[in-house]
């Protein structure tokens, strides 16, 4: 059970722990400004990934309900996310862009100092991710967990903690065509000694049955911060700067994003995909087995 659990949980970040564990050193070379610009397409990318995939129906059951799901999704992410430009030191040019986390190739650049050199990305436009979930539901009321204990990881230990808490807000308006529901949904992930991320997310969201088909589509407001821990070594022509432990922290561009989708129900057995348009574009789908 446990090599279950941990393979689960590393597909929910297959994207994370290569990008943290290749670039941790390189982080080293920025500050805490150059930093912000660097991983913030990331902190947008775990938002994404954690505030997708939390609903399928807005029918929420009057008796009690149980399901478990796995829930995948396909993060793209665009070209203006791939690169910034460098906050240079006075006499640096910064004609030429340089690589976010998600980018090709680092930037140098020549100025009084000598070169200032920035480190490469990933070389990624899109990422793979999935997430296990259950529910509890009654009463019109749906409770929503992700959940997963320190795991050890290489050197590292990974752990998560996700809550949503939805109600069928219809049930009160009778003769509505459609069902609608409310959700607050709140995740916490942390990677020891590195990131901490936390996630906020809000909607409305309904959807329609029509025989074994329902359709559902969805507004969404959602905000994403990452805590990021490092050791910054500076340094110019003239100087070593001393290592400075730094703590950064860094909002990911999560705002708004709008869902169209819809499931398939034979039974206890639900297949669901959709399409989740905002700061990155996401395309998840799910394998949901309810009772």
């Amino acid at each position: 059970m446990q090599k279950i659990t941990t393979m689960l949980f590393l597909a929910l970040f297959l994207f994370a722990k290569p990008g943290f564990s290749q670039f941790e050193d390189r982080f080293s070379y920025l500050n805490d400004q150059e930093i912000q610009s660097y991983v913030k397409p990331f902190a947008t990318s775990l938002g994404v990934a954690f505030n997708s995939a939390s609903y399928h129906d807005a029918d929420i059951a009057d008796v009690f309900g149980f399901s478990f799901s796995i829930q995948g999704m396909y993060i793209m992410i665009p070209d203006d996310q791939l690169t910034y430009s460098p906050n240079l030191p006075n006499g640096y040019s910064s004609d030429n862009q340089t690589a976010t986390i998600f980018g090709n190739k680092g930037g140098a650049y020549s100025g009084p100092d000598g070169f200032k050199v920035y480190p490469p990305g990933l070389n990624q436009t899109s990422l793979p991710a999935g997430v296990p979930q259950v529910t509890f539901s009654l009463v019109g009321t749906e409770l929503l967990v992700r959940y997963f204990p320190s795991l050890s990881v290489g050197d590292e230990k990974l752990s998560m903690l996700g809550l949503g808490l939805s109600h069928e807000i219809s049930r009160y308006i009778p003769l509505l065509p459609v069902s609608v529901a409310a959700q607050v949904i709140y995740n916490n992930f942390e990677i020891t000694n590195l990131v901490s991320v936390k996630n906020l997310a809000f909607n409305l969201h309904a959807s329609k049955t029509f025989g074994l088909f329902v359709a559902y589509t969805g507004l969404q407001y959602e905000n994403t911060t990452l805590d990021v821990t490092y050791t910054y070594e500076g340094t110019d022509r003239n100087s070593t700067l001393d290592d400075k432990e730094m703590s950064v922290s860094i909002d990911g561009d999560n705002s708004f994003r709008f869902t169209l989708g819809g499931a398939l129900k034979l039974g206890f057995f639900h297949l669901n995909a959709d399409v989740n348009l905002g700061a990155q574009t996401v395309f998840t789908t799910g394998l949901t087995f309810a009772f």
